[in-house]
């Protein structure tokens, strides 16, 4: 049976969705990375990017868009401290190689520690403590840190996203601001309803009036994750305004449909909330094609 959320589907691009394996071979997936990007080809989606919070992917993203025809695959860095954190010739080295999204840190922000996300399953999963913990994009002054200017500096000249990872909202909104000063475009406020970020919804429209992008997560919604309730997804995009956001899924896992089919699945359930059909599309479509650099 068809829908109009598999209509919607048709053209989308999923700008946040986890490669497999990302922590190690044994780690619970549900489709390989070429099995994930003919599922999205298939579906009739435009593409994808691929996200790693330990390994650039863009390497991965190339030899899909050679090997699957008809998806365009995007490649990814995380600027955690074991590749360089906010090193300016990591982002030049990652764009030379043609990185679409680069993401502050994760498991090395000091946000992530202090609320035990992704830094939790780091120390679950590894006897060794990664290099950089406890980052943050500003000094004691709260003072966005020259390396982090030089970072969007490059993403500015390059025409790259900079999303936010998972610094505190308070951090993404300084360095929002500071953006903007520089001339940067192309800025992500990563899940920011999330309890990761927890931002008000001020701080979302202060990112939006600035002419950057909200970032909405559907994985957040489920039972494994944090059961964020999809209602305020639906009202934070109203609040904002549809033309400022984007719908991702954050997709990984096996006890997770795979990130095609929980896209879809984001989509269906915010129709039935209530969200208009053009509003879907600007944050399926228009927003992230914007974003990936590929309008038209």
């Amino acid at each position: 049976m068809r829908t109009l959320a598999d209509d919607l589907l048709e053209g989308s691009m999923d700008l946040h969705a986890h490669i497999y394996p990302q922590t190690s071979l044994g780690e619970s997936g549900r489709l390989l990375d070429h099995e994930w990007a003919r599922n999205a080809r298939d579906c009739g989606m435009r593409g994808f990017a691929m996200k790693s919070h330990y390994w650039p992917t863009m390497a991965q993203a190339r030899i899909l868009n050679e090997t699957v025809p008809g998806i365009t695959a995007l490649g990814g860095i995380v600027l955690n401290g074991h590749v360089g954190g906010f090193s300016p010739f990591t982002v030049e080295s990652a764009i030379k190689l043609g990185v679409k999204i680069i993401w502050m840190p994760t498991f090395s922000a000091a946000n992530d520690i202090e609320v035990q996300s992704y830094s939790r399953r780091i120390k679950q999963n590894f006897k060794n403590v990664p290099p950089g913990n406890g980052m943050e994009v500003w000094d004691k002054d709260k003072k966005i840190l020259p390396e982090v200017d030089t970072v969007i500096e490059l993403a500015r000249d390059a025409d790259i996203a900079v999303a936010t990872g998972h610094i505190s909202a308070e951090e993404s909104v300084a360095l929002a601001l500071r953006a903007k000063e520089i001339g940067l475009k192309k800025f992500i406020f990563t899940h920011p309803i999330t309890n990761i970020v927890n931002a008000t919804e001020a701080q979302l429209k202060q990112i939006a009036d600035l002419g950057y992008t909200v970032e909405f997560t559907w994985i957040s919604a489920f039972p494994m994750w944090q059961n964020l309730d999809p209602k305020a997804i639906a009202e934070s995009a109203r609040a904002v305004g549809a033309q400022y956001c984007i719908m991702t899924t954050d997709a990984q896992n096996d006890f997770n449909p795979p990130a095609p089919e929980l896209l879809r699945m984001f989509i269906a359930t915010m129709l039935q909330l209530g969200v208009d059909k053009e509003d879907v599309e600007w944050m399926v479509k228009r927003n992230p094609a914007r974003l990936a650099g590929l309008e038209g």
